[in-house]
C-alpha cells in the first residue's frame, strides 16, 4: 500500500542541510508504504530512487540467476535506502523483506533526476549519501571474511539491538534461519551461540524473535577486532 507521506523523509534531509525550496519539493512528492512481516519489497521495481526505514526492520536480499538468494545486511529505522543502478539498468535482483512491520517513506527517481538537474546541493548531498551506503553494504559483506564467525554473528546483533534500543525496544522478531542468512553462518553454529548467550542471561529466545537482557553483557562479547569494527559502523551510520 503506497501514498502520501507524512512528512519524516523531508525532515530527515532537512536535517543534513538542504535548503527550504529543496525540501518543499521534496515534500510534495513523498510517497509512503507499509510492509507486514514476511512481504517483500523491490525498490528498482517501485522506481525508488531514495528512500527511509521510518519503522521496522528490513533484510537485504539478493537474488542470482541459479535461483539461490543470500542475505547481505539489516536495515532499521532511521536508515536510508538507495536503489541501485538506473531507470534501464536497475538491481531488480535486490530485494528487502521486512522482518516486522515497516513503515517507508520514499521518493521517486524521476524526482531525484530533476532535483539533482537543477540543485547542486541536492546533488551533492545524494551523491554522498549514496556512495556511503553503497560502501556499507561491502563493508557488510566484507566483515564476514575478516571476522571470526562467532565475531560476525555478535557484531550482527550488537548492531541489532543497537538500533533496537535507540528506540527504547529491546527485541526484534528474526527467527535463526534469517540471522543464518545474514552473518553467514549454519543454522547449528547459530543455534549453539544463541543458546550459549540465553544461558548467560544476555538474551531470551522465544524462537522467532530474540528478547535482549544486557546490552553491555552483549557489547563484552565482541572480540578487539569485532569491537574496532562495531565502532566504526555506530561512528558512520546512512
Amino acid at each position: 500500500m503506497s501514498y502520501r507521506g507524512n512528512g519524516i523523509l523531508p525532515a530527515r534531509l532537512r536535517s543534513v542541510g538542504l535548503d527550504a525550496g529543496v525540501i518543499r519539493t521534496l515534500a510534495q512528492h513523498t510517497h509512503h508504504i507499509t510492509l507486514a512481516k514476511g512481504q517483500t519489497l523491490c525498490p528498482a521495481c517501485e522506481n525508488m530512487g531514495l528512500a527511509l526505514v521510518c519503522q521496522g526492520t528490513l533484510i537485504r536480499q539478493v537474488g542470482f540467476h541459479d535461483g539461490t538468494v543470500s542475505s547481505t545486511e539489516l536495515l532499521f529505522s532511521d536508515q536510508f535506502l538507495f536503489s541501485g543502478g538506473t531507470t534501464s539498468g536497475a538491481d531488480h535482483n535486490v530485494c528487502f523483506r521486512a522482518l516486522e512491520f515497516t513503515e517507508i517513506e520514499w521518493l521517486g527517481m524521476d524526482i531525484i533526476y530533476q532535483l539533482c538537474r537543477e540543485n547542486n546541493g541536492f546533488l551533492e548531498r545524494y551523491l554522498e549519501k549514496k556512495h556511503r551506503y553503497s560502501r556499507m553494504v561491502e563493508d557488510h559483506l566484507l566483515l564476514r571474511t575478516i571476522l571470526s564467525k562467532k565475531e560476525h554473528l555478535m557484531i550482527t546483533l550488537a548492531m541489532i539491538f543497537s538500533a533496537k534500543l535507540r528506540r527504547n525496544e529491546n527485541a526484534i522478531k528474526i527467527t535463526i534461519e534469517e540471522l543464518c542468512t545474514v552473518t553467514g553462518s549454519t543454522r547449528q553454529y547459530c543455534s549453539k551461540v544463541i543458546t550459549e548467550l540465553c544461558q548467560n542471561g544476555i538474551l531470551i529466545n522465544h524462537y522467532g524473535s530474540l528478547e535482549l537482557l544486557d546490552y553491555s553483557a552483549l557489547k563484552a562479547q565482541l572480540g578487539s577486532d569485532a569491537r574496532r569494527h562495531y565502532e566504526l559502523f555506530r561512528a558512520k551510520p546512512v
